[in-house]
């Protein structure tokens, strides 16, 4: 479940997206210009040589001078000497500074042309992609390939010319040039290239892990014997796994899933036991025809082709964030990954739309709107008993979320469409995203306003389904009993970072996990604990709360400044003088981040009390 917000303070699609994919040409277009300008300018100077020796020529008549300073005046140094029609007399330094401007500045144009190329090519992809399912996925293939050979060569174009402007900047306009600012240009050259084989040889698994327990069909005959005739009503075949779990939605998928260590293929719908137990029989028929339909539909096919290419486009995208001269490269292609994510989003509506219809045909309109509101609003309630479980301060004796859930569902659910926003929640789901559950109600031809809504959620769901799996309730209890485990594992793990302890029990749970440590070096014993450091050198240990400031200088040595009482002081420790100076960092980055954590925890939590 989500809820889809968009705050007045949010920057624009422009602002986000166009505008930084426009960096892609800075570098080209400010070389070209320069080397231009800078082409020119020894064009100019070779120019006015040439008039002064011709000039100086006592035995050239005045028309032959005119007529050969106005040659070379139409025909600059740079044009000849790349034809080779006249011999200038240059050395071959002058020869070869030419040789590099034109190369420059072609590699500049040829990087501006490249760039429009693509931007209009796979523009043109966008409004093409939104008409089908097919057309998605060709877009998005030929996208993907273009784009992702563009940007290796883009980032070695930007790469060459980062490199050649950080000499010729300030050579050309201050003689003179520097081998750090050189150097830096070039390490950033080098990081983009990196980036770049990173992103396109770097494998990208796409394993989909799913917690349940695979449904036996032979145990199940009644389940599977009815999925069979939903299934010949919305006109597909029936799933090839079925899978029990407690997750909160029902879903589809025809790429690969992990269930208990074991690879499933072919068609698999999840089911959630938890969820079934809620639901009238009907609301589950509609739930499992609209899941059907997106096998009738070939949603889950697309799916299936999509999704790989989505994977390694974000892992290139990542791998270009990374990279210095890639950081162009990557706004741009962050551009066109947020395009298609609108020709995605109308498909995935329309898909929705489509298999709701087909649900509401194959049942009838009061069970599909039951099945989206009761789906929803479990999600919604599941989600606020787990929020509210994990904001205990405490260590939790029992995580009973699955007990909270079954007992506080059926009030929550016959006032759930009087709590505001309500439209504005989603489906849950791990592979696809849902449309708000407004729109998908006026779909059907319904509006959460009307009083029949609310009836719809009041009467307690007959679980006739959930009664018809083979041991339902030892299946769901297993499931939930892991689930709580690790419920109260992970959140016995965050109590640590959000306590300044102020009793024994705190101390000992953030002791727990943060046993202090210690460490010999040259200069002495350096110990740290949740609360303070300690060192040899040092009149009274350093406590965290007087500490206004950490910084370590290149040298290896730490600084601490603080302030006790109202003075403020200084102290410091030569971490270079330890043998292990590295863990000895990463342990005070490890309690200086826990307490800076429950630091901005308590003021947090005073600011909601208070």
């Amino acid at each position: 479940m989500s809820k889809s917000s968009a705050s007045p303070n949010a920057p624009g699609f422009a602002k986000t997206f166009v505008y930084p994919a426009l960096l892609i040409f800075a570098v080209p277009l400010g070389s070209l210009l320069f080397f231009l300008h800078v082409q020119a300018s020894f064009d100019a100077d070779l120019l006015a040589s040439i008039t002064q020796q011709i000039n100086q020529d006592a035995e050239m008549p005045a028309a032959e001078k005119a007529e050969a300073i106005q040659f070379f005046t139409d025909h600059p140094a740079s044009e000849l000497v790349a034809s080779g029609d006249a011999d200038l007399g240059l050395t071959p330094e002058a020869t070869g500074y030419y040789a590099m401007f034109r190369w420059l500045i072609r590699l500049s144009l040829w990087s501006l042309l490249a760039g429009l190329a693509v931007l209009a090519l796979v523009g043109a992809c966008i409004p093409i992609s939104m008409r089908s399912h097919h057309a998605q996925y060709l877009c998005l293939s030929i996208g993907w390939h273009v784009l992702r050979i563009y940007g290796a060569l883009q980032t070695i174009v930007i790469g060459v010319l980062l490199v050649a402007l950080s000499f010729w900047v300030t050579a050309f306009w201050f003689e003179i040039y520097f081998v750090k600012l050189i150097f830096i240009a070039g390490a950033m050259a080098l990081l983009g290239i990196a980036a770049v084989l990173k992103g396109i040889f770097k494998s990208t698994p796409n394993e989909n892990h799913i917690v349940g327990e695979p449904a036996d069909p032979v145990a199940n005959a009644a389940l599977f014997n009815r999925l069979k005739e939903i299934c010949a009503k919305v006109g597909t075949t029936p799933p090839d796994n079925v899978i029990l779990g407690i997750d909160n939605n029902f879903f589809v998928t025809e790429m690969p899933v992990i269930v208990k260590g074991k690879q499933y293929t072919g068609r698999t719908l999840f089911v959630s036991l938890s969820l079934l137990k809620q639901l009238h029989e009907e609301e589950a028929d509609a739930i499992l025809a609209h899941e059907m339909a997106h096998f009738s539909g070939q949603d889950t096919l697309y799916s299936k082709k999509i999704s790989p290419l989505l994977t390694r486009y974000g892992h290139y995208l990542g791998a270009l964030q990374e990279g210095g001269a890639s950081l162009p490269v990557f706004y741009f292609m962050n551009f066109f990954r947020a395009l298609f994510e609108l020709s995605l989003s109308k498909l995935r509506r329309e898909r929705e739309f489509r298999a709701d219809q087909i649900a509401k045909q194959t049942t009838s309109t009061p069970a599909m709107a039951g099945a989206l509101s009761r789906v929803i609003a479990y999600s919604a309630y599941r989600e606020e008993v787990q929020r509210q479980l994990f904001s205990e301060e405490v260590a939790l004796e029992q995580a009973n979320v699955a007990e909270r859930v079954e007992q506080g569902f059926p009030e929550y659910a016959a006032t759930f469409f009087s709590q505001p926003d309500v439209g504005e929640l989603e489906s849950a789901h791990p592979f696809d995203s849902h449309p708000p559950l407004a729109h998908r109600l006026e779909a059907v031809g319904l509006r959460i306003e009307l009083p029949e809504m609310q009836a719809l959620l009041a009467q307690t769901g007959n679980g006739r389904w959930y009664e018809r799996i083979a041991d339902a309730a030892g299946l769901e209890r297993a499931q939930w009993d892991e689930f709580e485990a690790e419920f109260r594992q992970y959140h016995e793990q965050s109590l640590p970072y959000r306590y300044l302890p102020a009793t024994d029990q705190e101390r000992e749970v953030v002791v727990r996990h943060f046993p202090g440590v210690s460490f010999t070096g040259k200069e002495g014993e350096l110990r740290i604990d949740f609360e303070k450091m300690a060192f040899t050198k040092w009149e009274e240990p350093i406590y965290f709360r007087e500490i206004l400031q950490l910084q370590m200088t290149e040298g290896g040595e730490l600084q601490i400044k603080l302030q006790r009482g109202s003075a403020k002081q200084k102290a410091s420790i030569k971490l270079q003088k330890f043998p292990n100076q590295q863990e000895v960092l990463d342990a005070l980055n490890r309690f200086w981040g826990r307490y800076q954590t429950a630091v901005a925890y308590q003021s947090e939590r005073a600011e909601k009390t208070s």
